[in-house]
């Protein structure tokens, strides 16, 4: 319909403008498109023009350039109005072509008659009506350009049908005027199609009865003329205008009616429609109470695959081969079950079904069943089970120690094996008191004062670091922090934390300092040699220290030249530049410090820096110049580079350890599907199962091996190259994966989230796999952090923009308490975590911080001011020809 509605703007700017080109051609008949004696007004033709440009600007999506050109067809429309009101004539008429206006004969020569600047207040009420929806757009752009449609139709009537003599007065004094006016009113009709009362001339099923109604009330008014017509003598007729007037007045009272009780009725049937395409859109079917169908919506035919036609009549259960959960039958009778059912090709999915009996007078009762299809909701929540399994095995691996303590029982339960790494056998650890016996004292005291301020402050976390001694007699240093948890009353009751032992680090660290101290007392207690000389580089001053570095008396120097203490090669090098800046006292290498190569008196050559500084001694420069042998520092520099080599080694050593961590957590979902498929194999097998499926069931799982190994090499390439498999991925799509992966079977937290995802950001360069498991892990750390506020404030709002460099920025905000500041600083550490002691390990966003960046991103978090935390992370956009 838009171009429908371009097509008429145009053509009434091309009607207008053409009659215009007769004014200035001054061919009259062109002016009045073949009627001379009815021409268009130069005026009336410039207003219609620029109503027209700006009915093509606001179907183009101007409306502020719409307004602007409306300007001119309101002003021309309002003066003359108040011409014709107060009987002035203050020759505005005559401004265009007042000559070949003036031959005209008419009431008012050029003036914009009363008909035609009538109907442009009503085109122009119905442009802004158009453009502003709380003017009931669609009603009132519709009813405006309808009364205009009808002056212009009537008026076309009068000049088409009736002879000079018969005409009398007219609404139109023109037909260019009318026709113009008539294809801009279609336009603005045709672009309000959406609601008015073309929409009920469209061919939908809804509208049959107006269709028929319509046509019957506009055209009533015809009838009682065309009858005195026929019976009426034509001498006592009325003029033929008097009869089209009275036919067009009776047509737009009846229109005026028929339109506002048709658009009432039309609103109640579209709001009908929709809802019941809604309803047939949705997973929802009725049943008899012996569970025979009698209706299939259209989101059962795409949840089951099998059509209406081929579902009615037949039983639900029967057709789907539905079982309940634990393969006990489905029963009616319930409100609400789990079911897996077959669909049409034969694949298996689990929905949850409610059911609703409806019973109405005189009519049988029957079920509505709706159906919510949770199959990925149950393969997801059995993939988390896998995974916090999994993740427990890596804390193994990593020889993290898990433990809960009782306060009021001084018990102490130990994750297995925590005992064993720690040098114990198990059970020595089972009581506080057995741990803090064999604290180091100065740690026991320091451990007691952190827990009795915790208790004091109330604070739901707290970290910790002590040593013991083993029973071997060596001491160990441990660090972990620790989750409080308290009554009513503020005690508190339980206390979950984890531990790791940080003694080889601390060691290194020690060891570290140690060298470090060394190399600074080394650098520290090199002396500085001191020679003075003057404009002439002769050396005046030699001081022992001096004297220590090059091996020479001061006596056998004084009164020789600066670059004597210097290689002959070195000479050229530097000192020449240095006696050229002394002789014109450049202050540019006044305090610089250089280096060259010094000589000692036995003939050895030895680096060394040096500055110099100028004095002024009665008027006469003297140069002090400092210098310093660093053949010590160069060799601690050297040391220094050694001991560099040895801690890269070592952390490569801890990359290695940290890589166990990462191929964990990234290989749980492969593995538990491997757990999975396999179980079902061998259900199978022990049930002498289809050998089909078992085939499948083994085939998935080597699917999945060779996923595993896709990981590993992925997360190897990772670690060495920094690179990722990426490729063109959906933003939006990808994003809403993964929340459905999070928030499916969680409605009992509250949680509303909101999706602010940018339409205009279609497709991403990114490892889909890879981003789901960031956005997943986001998502999981807001809704497990929303568990600690009221449900009427839980909300996430997961959002998508375009910034800068081609860049997509994803973000996940929640209304949480936010992040405290010790935690921001180091939230993508390692086993840092977000949600507290005890609720994870703090690796999942220290992997996704690497993900992001592998793909080219950043990963941010930070507070609003309003409260929450917002996390967020950008990626690289693509076109969608796949060009970045």
């Amino acid at each position: 319909m838009k171009r429908l509605a371009t097509g008429f703007a145009a053509a009434a700017g091309a009607c207008s403008l053409l009659p215009l080109a007769g004014w200035i051609a001054d061919v009259p008949v062109l002016a009045g498109l073949g009627y001379s004696d009815l021409p268009i007004w130069p005026w009336t033709a410039i207003a219609y023009f620029m109503l027209s440009l700006g009915f093509l600007a606001l179907i183009a999506g101007e409306p502020r350039i719409a307004n602007y050109l409306w300007i001119v067809p309101a002003l021309i429309a309002a003066i003359a109005l108040a011409e014709h009101l107060t009987g002035l004539d203050p020759g505005f008429d005559r401004l265009l072509f007042g000559d070949a206006v003036s031959t005209r004969i008419a009431a008012h020569p050029g003036r914009p008659g009363v008909g035609p600047s009538s109907t442009v207040v009503l085109l122009l009420l119905s442009g802004y009506a158009s453009q502003r929806e709380r003017w009931m757009r669609h009603e009132l752009g519709s009813l405006f350009a309808s009364g205009a449609l009808a002056l212009g139709a009537s008026a076309v009537m009068l000049i088409l049908l009736s002879s000079a003599e018969d005409r009398g007065p007219l609404p139109f004094n023109s037909l260019p005027g009318a026709i113009s006016a008539m294809l801009l009113a279609a336009s603005i009709i045709a672009w309000n199609i959406e609601f008015g009362w073309m929409r009920l001339l469209s061919r939908e099923r809804e509208f049959r009865p107006e269709r028929v109604l319509l046509p019957l009330l506009l055209l009533l008014p015809l009838f009682p003329t065309l009858l005195a017509a026929l019976i009426v003598p034509a001498s006592q007729r009325l003029p033929l205008a008097g009869q089209i007037a009275i036919v067009t007045g009776n047509i737009l009272i009846i229109g005026l009616v028929a339109y506002g009780a048709m658009t009432r009725l039309a609103r109640g049937q579209a709001a009908a429609s929709e809802l019941t395409q809604a309803l047939d859109n949705a997973n929802v079917a009725l049943t008899t109470l012996d569970g025979e169908i009698l209706h299939w919506s259209r989101g059962c035919e795409r949840l089951y695959g099998w059509t209406a036609k081929e579902a009615l009549g037949r039983r639900k259960y029967e057709l789907l081969g539905s079982r309940s959960k634990g393969l006990a039958a489905p029963d009616l009778k319930r409100h609400e079950q789990e079911l897996v059912e077959t669909r049409h090709d034969g694949r298996e999915i689990t929905v949850i079904e409610r059911i609703q009996r409806i019973e109405a007078s005189g009519r049988d009762p029957v079920l509505a069943l709706s159906m919510s299809d949770i199959s990925q909701t149950a393969a997801v929540l059995a993939a988390l089970q896998a995974s916090e399994d999994r993740l427990a095995e890596a804390a193994a691996i990593q020889e993290l120690g898990v433990f809960e303590w009782d306060p009021r029982t001084e018990a102490m339960h130990w994750s297995p094996g925590t005992e064993q790494r720690l040098g114990f056998a198990p059970g020595d650890l089972g009581t506080a008191a057995a741990l803090a016996e064999r604290m180091m004292p100065e740690d026991r005291e320091e451990i007691s004062q952190t827990i009795t301020k915790a208790i004091a402050e109330q604070s739901h976390k707290f970290r910790f670091r002590f040593r013991f001694r083993e029973p071997n007699g060596n001491v160990r240093a441990v660090e972990g922090s620790s989750r409080a948890f308290y009554d009513a009353e503020g005690h508190l009751v339980r206390s979950v934390g984890a531990i790791s032992d940080v003694t080889e680090r601390e060691e290194r660290e020690a060891a570290l300092r140690q060298r470090e101290a060394q190399l600074r007392s080394v650098i520290e207690t090199v002396p500085d040699a001191i020679v003075g000389v003057n404009d002439d580089g002769v050396i005046r001053e030699f001081s022992p220290a001096a004297e220590a570095m090059w091996g020479y008396h001061a006596a056998d120097v004084l009164g020789t030249r600066l670059e004597t203490l210097t290689p002959e090669a070195e000479r050229k090098r530097y000192w020449s530049a240095i006696y050229r800046a002394i002789k014109q006292r450049d202050e540019r290498i006044l305090g610089r410090l250089m280096t060259g190569i010094g000589l000692a008196a036995d003939g050895r050559e030895f680096p060394i820096e040096y500055r110099v500084g100028l004095a002024l001694i009665d008027g006469e420069a003297f140069y002090t110049v400092f210098f310093r042998d660093i053949s010590q520092r160069v060799a601690a520099e050297a040391k220094l580079g050694q001991l560099n080599t040895e801690l890269a080694h070592v952390a490569r050593q801890t990359a290695m350890s940290e890589l166990a961590a990462d191929m964990a957590h990234e290989l749980n979902q492969p593995l538990s599907a491997i757990a999975n498929f396999l179980a079902s194999a061998r259900i199978l097998i022990d049930r002498d199962g289809d050998r089909g499926q078992i085939a499948e069931m083994i085939k998935m799982s080597v699917d999945q091996t060779q996923r595993a190994g896709q990981i590993i090499r992925r997360l190897r390439d990772f670690t060495t190259r920094g690179e990722v498999e990426m490729r063109p991925e959906p933003v939006s799509q990808t994003v809403r994966d993964a929340a459905e992966l999070v928030f499916v079977g969680t409605g009992g937290l509250h949680i509303r989230v909101t999706y602010a995802l940018d339409p205009e950001v279609k497709t991403m360069l990114a490892d889909r796999i890879q981003v789901q498991q960031v956005v997943v892990n986001l998502l999981r750390n807001a809704r497990d952090i929303l568990e600690t506020v009221p449900p009427d404030q839980r909300e996430i709002i997961i959002g998508s923009r375009m910034i800068e460099d081609d860049m997509v920025e994803i973000s996940v905000t929640d209304s949480g308490p936010g992040i405290p500041q010790a935690i921001l600083d180091e939230i993508f550490n390692r086993f840092t975590s977000t949600k507290g002691s005890g609720a994870g390990m703090g690796i999942g966003l220290s992997i996704s911080k690497r993900i992001i960046e592998a793909h080219g991103g950043i990963l941010s978090a930070g507070n609003r001011p309003e409260g929450g935390a917002v996390f967020k992370f950008t990626l690289p956009t693509v076109g969608e020809d796949g060009a970045e």
